[in-house]
């Protein structure tokens, strides 16, 4: 991999190679658009005032924040592999636990390969040996088209909560059990997504966590 000079060391190791692992239901389009902030990086956490992000461009530029410096490469993908290339980075000195958040996060991603985006909209970057980075889409909005007609725009300020728009209502709801996927309960309805693509909307009846109505089917547009 060809380095840019004066970048941060902790990129010098960046080599991106292995096997392709299936991973079906995803879309690298999903990538791009927004901002991801990054919850957990090799299944240590985060510091919450730290927050370390990754940005997608449709470019094929990668930024972001480290929670201490600027960071830029080149990306490009592959089905579900993820090629970083040509990474570099600002110098700024900061607090011990942030530059080891930062010497983490760095680490981890210079041996990505691989990425998906689960049942609740979480991008997962994997490196061969099985490290991982966690990472959520800020409160960017996505908008629904669905089979009713009506338009939903979705966003999701933390892991645990979801806020949709509707008709000019706003709902704010929060995480419930679910078999399979992310369902969200709040104002009355229930919001279940399968990925980012596709969701359902359905009421509420008396007395209901879990709604027995269908609802409608909304996709993203």
């Amino acid at each position: 991999m060809r380095m840019i000079h004066g970048t941060v060391a902790l990129f010098a190791g960046l080599a991106l190679t292995g096997c392709m692992t299936s991973m079906a239901n995803n879309d690298s389009s999903m990538l791009a658009g927004g901002e991801w902030l990054v919850e957990d990086i090799a299944s240590r956490g985060v510091i919450d005032d730290a927050q370390t992000t990754l940005m997608f461009g449709e470019d094929g530029r990668l930024n972001g924040n480290t929670a201490c410096n600027g960071y830029f490469a080149d990306y490009s993908t592959d089905g579900m592999m993820l090629d970083i290339d040509n990474a570099g980075a600002t110098k700024r000195a900061c607090p011990p636990a942030v530059m080891d958040q930062e010497r983490r996060f760095l680490d981890v991603l210079g041996n990505v390969n691989t990425y998906r985006i689960d049942d609740t909209g979480s991008l997962i970057l994997s490196t061969p040996s099985g490290m991982t980075i966690t990472a959520r889409r800020t409160s960017a909005q996505t908008v629904y088209r669905c089979t009713d007609g009506t338009m939903v725009q979705a966003s999701y300020p933390t892991t645990e909560t979801a806020r949709l728009t509707r008709d000019g209502r706003t709902i704010d709801m929060n995480i419930a059990v679910s078999a399979s996927g992310a369902r969200y309960v709040g104002g009355g309805m229930q919001w279940w997504t399968k990925g980012m693509r596709e969701g359902m909307l359905s009421p509420l009846g008396a007395g209901e966590t879990m709604a027995s109505a269908p609802g409608v089917t909304c996709t993203a547009t």
